[in-house]
């Protein structure tokens, strides 16, 4: 499966990561993925860090496996950006280029 990702979003946390795909049909939906916070599942990191988007090397494929878009269908970039902007987790998030997630 080919993701076309335009624009990928991270939360100042690291912690949380959305995405703006095209779809084939040229409209565009969001993906949502979440990190647990360490004290979550402290047994899978032993070195105290808590893993974070920023640092992740998922290949891009992988994050949409068996993954449903978040609600809605948008005609335009600017309104799936609008929408995501608009909610409390990505108000100030950082625009990171799609497929890359390092700082």
């Amino acid at each position: 499966m080919s993701i076309d990702e335009v624009e990928v979003y991270i939360s100042p946390s690291g912690l949380s990561r959305a995405a703006i795909v095209r779809r084939a049909d040229g409209f565009f939906w969001i993906y949502k993925h979440v990190k647990l916070p360490q004290n979550y599942l402290p047994q899978h990191f032993a070195n105290g860090a808590s893993p974070t988007w920023f640092d992740d090397a998922t290949p891009v494929e992988d994050l949409y496996k068996d993954v449903e878009p978040s609600s809605g269908i948008f005609g335009t970039v600017d309104d799936a950006r609008r929408h995501l902007r608009g909610g409390p987790d990505f108000c100030d998030a950082v625009l990171a280029k799609p497929g890359e997630r390092q700082k």
